[in-house]
């Protein structure tokens, strides 16, 4: 993933973990928290669980339907703090326990309720 622009402007402190930690989708969410140790579960959750208050500010300003990219990286770090939240919260590890295998356990996929605009397209067409 190219790191310019990567997070908007004030967010930079959480560039850190866009190259692993940004994934679009549910499933991918859940399989890169699998493979995450508790203390990397941790670490993500401690940094990322007081700036989601600003996060949701931050992306107010825009519409779900056009995200900017950059925006659109904040707003899946977010979903990731949401997939790991239960990890740290309730089970104190990276699965659940005593439940269905991972591997066995089926995330069946849903459009993303966000859409990600081109920006330099979208530069062009307002010029």
């Amino acid at each position: 993933m190219a790191t310019d622009s990567i997070l908007p402007s004030g967010f930079e402190d959480l560039s850190k973990y866009a190259s692993e930690w940004i994934h679009a989708t549910e499933i991918d969410r859940n399989r890169f928290r699998v493979s995450c140790t508790l203390p990397e579960l941790q670490d993500f959750y401690d940094t990322m669980m007081p700036r989601l208050e600003s996060i949701a500010n931050y992306l107010n300003d825009y519409p779900l339907d056009a995200l900017p990219r950059a925006c659109a990286n904040l707003l899946e770090l977010a979903l990731m703090t949401m997939e790991v939240a239960p990890a740290i919260e309730y089970y104190n590890n990276p699965d659940v326990p005593n439940a269905v295998e991972y591997e066995k356990f089926r995330i069946y996929p849903l459009r993303n309720n966000y859409s990600v605009v081109d920006e330099q397209s979208a530069a062009a067409d307002n010029s």
